[in-house]
């Protein structure tokens, strides 16, 4: 059993800071039992996973001593049940936060700061207050010519008491990382900077020649608060804080002894009655008490339009009542810190701060980035020192600190990762860590897997025949139910269904003893002394049941329909023709993942004949079919033949004999569906809701564009900072020209802004993953978090409709609202009503 404890990090202000906090997990793993730990620049949040029964306080208290340097504050437990165990299922997680009682008194929850203080300690108010004074001194002294003694002491204390408070923070955090965490951080090169800027203004009273620039420090910070302010605007327009839960109401209403009254979300607890009101998200989970209402589950399925509700269904948090439905009256089975929109956020959260590859390559380079600026700074000083005047030798060193700017390399990477992140599961693909969101963009062979993955996995009969008289289509049912009662496999569910709905209580009630079910394509079991066989052809011909050469062209069997048949005696009875049908999205899929260059293939347990018949219908070459692997270990075997063919290989599948190869290969796609097993949600590295095929190949288009991004920025960054520190450590001054260390800070502003831009070009950028003329269809919203209003959207992620209905048939909507979809956007389309 695991504990993951959250936790918010105010402390962290660049990569150095994540790097440092990830060897201090490292440092301490033995000890404390750490399995894996996180920490995200962008959001300042971090999680650790520990290997223990329940939440502890004194695990809590070691966090707090081992963090202290980075003002560690919400810790929240959150405990992992064992998923080896039977009946576990993924996100079945319970948490709590500790209680104000039981933190450290300067981790108690804060209250809200007054007006006038928020103001007074925001990044705007002093990057002002620094630009102004700073600006406005530098004016008294050009245009003055000097001023008198007294005077220019008094403006030497103000700017050094006006320095010190802007930059109180940094140097608090770049002295208390330095001795309790020895690290060098951006705070370093500010506070080495200013200090030395302060120091040699000051001597300068002592020593003539030395540069007087106490308006210099007064500027690096309040471009430096400017830059902070700028880069927490522009994260807020990313969307960094927003969440699935942001859009659950703060108040709802619950129904108390037949009396409705306003509740606060977070104090609802289980077992309590709420009622929600149409249009409204559903926001906790728990069953349904009403009668025939509408449900729009696009959040789980991916489903185009509302379905009809059940009383006693189980719901989850983020469904949504249509706008014409009826109030629903929920029992709450699950508070909201364990709702599954909150498991979903955290499950999020937790995959943007794994770090991927490419991540670990940018934290190599910081490590020695800091010391590298620091150490150039020094040369160019000493260097120009030797030909030009030492108080332009100090000016440059200075310059060359303030201009580097390490905060963007640990920022690109866990920045595109997390809009990444973001807009795959907006299209309903979940990736559980950065490292799978990589490994998918350089994807180029994708395997799926037959039934249950590119089918619905539930089979139907629809026809069947007899080939023997001395029996009738009652006797054959009856005599495949009794083969079939035991059986797990779908089509013996499929028999067994249709069987009792045809015929009901006259079903002739028949034992079968000594069933063999070792045979994966069918079984042989005794009736009333008689041995029987079922199965599809090839164990007819294994158990030399002999198969009339015209019968199968007879049948003509389509794309999606397999042939089972009940025999005896070496004779054949009778046959079912089986039928599993494609997702309604399948066939766009495919077509989506060969235009995007994909190799296709397809993995399956099926004979070979039944899975040329889907491969056939979906475009997929014979070739490219590996039929017939029972058990999991066969398909990882395929998994790693294509591998060792230098293959980047995704294999997607639900069934409990995929988690092997879902492991083997590069990154796994777990589909869940009714027939789903936990262990492929387990072994994948994303996972797609059910209801919809294409979140895969938009989720592989969202990965190639995060890593692009990340590639563009962070070559730019190191091309910007190598250029704005040779351009300031020297090569400017021999051209002869000087920069005031202020405008060292405005070109690592620059900087930072350029990064973040490109990064909210990534997130406002389409995924390219559906050709251009089959995505004019999608006349709404993209997204969950975009589908809130009231009537039916379709999504991106929703497979393309098969089905045309006429307005009158639409549900929930009266006249006018269909008029309006028909006058809008022509005929209206949709997929799944009944």
């Amino acid at each position: 059993m695991t504990v993951t404890y959250h936790f918010s990090l105010p402390g962290i202000t660049c990569g150095a800071c994540v790097n440092s906090v990830d060897g201090l997990f490292a440092g301490e793993k033995e000890r404390l039992k750490f399995v894996s730990w996180g920490v995200d620049l962008a959001t300042k949040k971090g999680f650790v996973t520990v290997l223990q029964e329940e939440e502890n306080e004194q695990t809590q208290r070691e966090l707090l001593a081992l963090l202290e340097a980075y003002d560690i504050t919400d810790i929240s437990a959150e405990l992992n049940p064992d998923l080896s165990q039977p009946g576990v299922l993924p996100g079945n997680k319970k948490s709590h936060a500790f209680s104000p009682a039981t933190l450290a008194p300067e981790q108690k929850i804060p209250t809200p700061l007054p007006f006038y203080q928020r103001v007074l300690k925001s990044h705007w108010f002093l990057g002002a207050v620094g630009t102004v004074c700073g600006i406005a001194l530098m004016i008294a002294c050009l245009v003055t010519g000097g001023l008198p003694l007294a005077i220019m002491i008094a403006l030497g204390v103000t700017s050094v008491v006006l320095t010190l408070l802007l930059g109180a923070s940094s140097y608090y955090q770049a002295w208390i990382k330095l001795v309790k965490v020895r690290t060098l951080t951006m705070d370093t090169l500010f506070a080495i900077s200013t200090l030395t800027i302060i120091g040699v203004s000051i001597a300068s009273f002592f020593v003539p020649w030395l540069p007087m620039m106490f308006e210099a420090g007064l500027l690096i910070f309040g471009f430096r608060h400017i830059g902070l302010a700028i880069e927490e605007s522009i994260k807020d327009k990313l969307g960094l804080d927003r969440t699935y839960q942001s859009d659950l109401p703060q108040d709802v209403q619950v129904l108390k002894e037949g009396i409705e009254e306003s509740r606060e979300l977070a104090l609802i607890e289980v077992d309590e009655i709420i009622i929600i009101q149409p249009g409204g998200i559903i926001p906790l989970d728990g069953i349904c008490l009403s009668d025939d209402n509408w449900i729009d589950d696009n959040i789980i399925s991916g489903a185009i339009i509302p379905r009809r509700l059940k009383k006693g269904e189980h719901l989850l948090s983020g469904m949504r009542l249509p706008l014409n439905a009826s109030p629903l009256v929920l029992q709450v089975k699950a508070v909201k810190s364990e709702s599954y929109l909150a498991r979903l956020d955290r499950g999020i959260a937790e995959a943007y701060m794994e770090k991927a590859p490419i991540e670990e390559m940018a934290t190599r380079i910081l490590q020695y980035f800091i010391p590298a600026v620091i150490g150039f700074a020094l040369l160019s000083g000493l260097i120009i020192a030797c030909f030009f005047p030492p108080a332009l030798a100090i000016q440059c060193a200075v310059t060359v600190l303030v201009s580097a700017c390490p905060c963007t390399l640990g920022l690109v990477v866990p920045l595109a990762l997390m809009i990444g992140n973001r807009k795959a599961a907006d299209h309903g693909v979940q990736f559980k860590s950065g490292k799978a969101l990589q490994a998918a963009a350089s994807v180029d062979a994708v395997v799926l897997d037959l039934n249950g993955t590119l089918t619905l996995g539930e089979p139907k009969i629809t026809r069947t025949g007899l080939l023997d008289e001395s029996i009738n289509t009652s006797d054959l049912f009856s005599l495949s139910a009794a083969l079939e009662r035991h059986s797990p496999h779908a089509f013996a569910r499929a028999i067994c269904d249709e069987a009792h709905e045809k015929y009901g209580g006259k079903l002739q009630q028949s034992l079968a003893s000594d069933v063999d079910d070792s045979y994966h394509t069918g079984l042989k079991g005794t009736i009333a002394d008689t041995e029987y066989l079922i199965g599809n052809q090839e164990l007819m011909a294994q158990e030399g049941v002999e198969c009339p050469p015209d019968l199968l062209q007879k049948i003509s069997l389509q794309a999606g329909d397999s042939l089972v048949f009940l025999a005896s005696k070496k004779k054949l009875l009778g046959y079912f023709v089986i039928t599993d049908p494609l997702r309604p999205d399948a066939k766009q899929t495919i077509d989506a993942l060969k235009a995007a260059g994909k190799t296709l293939f397809i993995n399956t347990g099926a004979s070979l004949e039944t899975a040329r018949r889907y491969a056939e219908r979906l475009g997929i070459p014979d070739e490219n079919i590996h039929a017939g692997c029972v058990g999991g270990e066969k398909k990882a075997e395929f998994i790693r033949t294509l591998k060792a063919k230098k293959y980047h290989v995704a294999m997607v599948g639900d069934g409990g004999n995929d988690g092997l190869p879902l492991a083997c290969s590069d990154v796994g796609f777990a589909v869940q569906s009714r027939s789903g097993h936990a262990m492929a949600s387990q072994n994948a590295g994303a996972i797609i809701q059910q209801g919809s095929l294409l979140p895969i190949a938009h989720g592989l288009a969202i990965a190639r564009q995060a890593v692009s991004n990340i590639k563009q920025n962070l070559g730019f960054s190191l091309a910007y900072n190598m250029a704005a520190v040779i351009l300031t450590g020297g090569l400017l001054v021999a051209l002869g020209i000087t920069l005031n260390p202020a405008v060292g800070v405005a070109l690592m502003i620059v900087q930072t802004l350029l990064i973040l831009g490109n990064a909210y070009r990534f997130k406002c950028q389409q995924s390219d993953a559906v050709p251009k003329e089959e995505d004019k269809a999608d006349f709404g919203p993209c997204s969950y978090t975009q589908c809130q209003s009231g009537l039916p959207w379709k999504p991106a992620n929703a497979p393309d409709p098969d089905i045309s209905l006429q307005t009158e048939s639409l549900p929930l909507m009266d006249e006018n609202q269909r008029d309006l979809l028909v006058e809008e956007h022509g005929q209206v389309v949709f997929s799944g009503l009944h």
